[in-house]
């Protein structure tokens, strides 16, 4: 992704997904009694404590902003007796109130708040901040009928329709993984606006559908390569075949595609590369073992296993990936298929990076032998009573994995996060911002205050007590995430799920569902609509986005600071 196509997804999305903050001069002034209220909010969202007596009066409240905030504490409690709640904000004269009833009534999944929603977003005097909200909830509600509302609006709306309110209903249809009609979703995959073009091949390539296959493949060779590394991903085999496409020249397109100019193109190309089975491809799959490029060369590695049938030049090739002299990404990669394909070469590779520095390679090395059975065991064995190597293997009834319990807050410490970071937000103030440094080069975030307190809190305690530091990426997806491990007595976070989209360079922290997840963080490298709703968008890279890009498997923070 080019400097300005970021800066344009970027500005796309905080233009219409956020309260606008140039009209801070003329926003009322929060009081003590404000504050002791949005304290109280606080609070609740954090134990999700379904208060209905405090929270309706807490809709009333004569202050917009107390007003807008416990609508969005409605939507992260997640108690289904909200949803009467909120119905009594839709009118409120508070442009910003309704776009953010519509947020939360997305995060409830109402479904009887979906002719609402659809009547928002068809009007053509919803105001287009509103209009987006609204896209979105239908997306997430996820119901019969709310497919069938976001298909009328992006079969109707006219070409001059406000690009950000078509974007979004784009994103929210492709959240439907049902074969349905596509006819409203083609129609966008010619627009002059390549924002809307890739939101379209997403769209598209997300039901798995084959009647999408002829326009994907068309969309490949798009002018745009944020189309483009869309499109190539909905170009499986399986799919072409359903389709009656012609199977040799879609894989001739990939192998064209591995070719791009643009390494995301490049990247998903060879993903989709590796489901083909022809000479051609496959070699296509193993010369990339070689790559300089980790994107490349790991997701060629990862593969190689499904070849069964080419076992002779399968694993000679994963045996010298997974040599010392390979980085430790590709060898912790190519574990797995020789573990499938040669399970003696895989305990060889596997002993070897037990000894390897860093605490991925050898968690994943140690995972590898407990598998392979008898020979796995006596290599583990071997390596525990060798002192070299005695303290790197876990010993029986050792707990490796307890978490710390949540610490319990008080009315002070709620107080303290509101005032600290709420109530500056508020006012205008810069969001905070922090600087990791990694062996890829710097990586500064823009932390979101008012948005996140309760996490932006933890983040700026384990930046400032150096805990973060020495943190390794313990899973790095090419063209997806790059994912701390877990810091040291991290504990479970509460998420603050908000309208911050989950956009290219988003930090957040990986989540099993809400509530679930604690940090490491997670840099996310593409955008990831299918997640909206799931995450909190904790903060965005605003500085070395090219770091994040080539952050491998095992690299970890060797240095953190706020810088503001």
């Amino acid at each position: 992704m080019t400097a300005g196509s970021l800066s344009l997804c970027l500005a796309l999305a905080l233009s219409v997904g956020v309260p606008a903050l140039a009209q801070q001069a003329s926003r009322r002034p929060l009081t003590a009694t404000d504050i002791d209220a949005i304290t109280q909010l606080v609070m609740l969202e954090d134990t999700r404590q379904f208060d209905e007596p405090a929270l309706a009066r807490l809709l009333k409240s004569a202050h917009p902003e107390v007003r807008r905030r416990a609508v969005i504490a409605v939507g992260r409690i997640v108690n289904p007796a909200g949803r009467a709640l909120l119905v009594s904000v839709r009118k409120d004269d508070d442009v910003e109130i309704v776009a953010t009833a519509a947020f939360a009534t997305g995060q409830l999944k109402d479904p009887e708040a979906v002719p609402w929603l659809s009547e928002l977003l068809m009007a053509a005097n919803t105001p287009a901040t509103v209009a987006r909200e609204a896209a979105q909830a239908l997306g997430k509600i996820r119901t019969p009928a709310a497919r069938t509302a976001l298909a009328q609006y992006l079969a109707t709306a006219p070409d001059t329709a406000a690009a950000p309110v078509v974007g979004e209903a784009l994103l929210a249809i492709g959240r439907f993984t049902t074969r349905e009609d596509i006819a409203p979703i083609l129609r966008w995959t010619t627009a002059a606006d390549a924002d809307l073009r890739w939101r379209a091949a997403w769209a598209l390539f997300r039901p798995r559908d084959p009647a999408a296959v002829p326009r994907l493949f068309d969309l490949s060779s798009d002018s745009s390569a944020e189309v483009r590394f869309w499109a190539v991903r909905g170009l499986a085999p399986v799919l072409v075949t359903e389709a009656g496409f012609d199977l040799a020249r879609a894989s001739a397109r990939l192998r064209d595609a591995v070719r791009d100019s643009d390494r995301r193109v490049r990247t998903e190309a060879l993903r989709a590369l590796v489901q083909y089975d022809d000479d051609a491809s496959f070699a296509v799959v193993l010369g990339s073992v070689d790559s300089p490029d980790a994107w490349l060369s790991v997701s060629a590695v990862e593969a190689l296993g499904r070849f069964k049938n080419r076992v002779d030049l399968v694993v000679p090739r994963l045996i010298a990936a997974a040599g010392p002299a390979r980085p430790s990404s590709l060898r912790v990669a190519a574990l797995a298929p020789l573990a499938a394909l040669a399970p003696a070469a895989a305990a060889d590779a596997a002993t070897a990076l037990v000894r390897a520095p860093g605490t991925v390679a050898r968690t994943t090395a140690i995972q590898v032998l407990q598998k392979l059975g008898e020979p796995g065991r006596a290599r583990l064995d071997a390596l525990a009573a060798d002192d070299a190597t005695r303290d790197l293997i876990p010993q029986p009834g050792s707990n490796q994995g307890t978490r710390p319990t949540p610490p319990k807050r008080s009315d002070a410490d709620y107080r303290r996060i509101v005032e600290r970071w709420i109530v500056p937000a508020y006012n205008g103030a810069a969001n905070p911002r922090a600087v990791l440094t990694t062996p890829r080069g710097e990586i500064e975030l823009e932390l979101y205050a008012g948005d996140a307190p309760l996490g932006l809190d933890y983040f700026v305690t384990a930046v400032e007590s150096g805990a973060i530091v020495g943190t390794e990426f313990g899973r790095v997806v090419p063209n997806f995430v790059a994912q701390q491990r877990p810091i040291r007595d991290a504990v479970t976070l509460r998420d603050e799920v908000s309208r911050r989209g989950l956009t290219r360079g988003n930090v957040s922290w990986a989540s099993a569902g809400l509530d679930t997840g604690r940090p490491g963080y997670t840099l996310g490298v593409t955008p990831q609509p299918h997640n909206e709703g799931n995450f909190t968008a904790l903060g965005r890279v605003i500085r070395g986005m090219n770091a994040v890009d080539h952050l491998e498997l095992g690299d970890s923070i060797t240095a953190a600071r706020m810088s503001k």
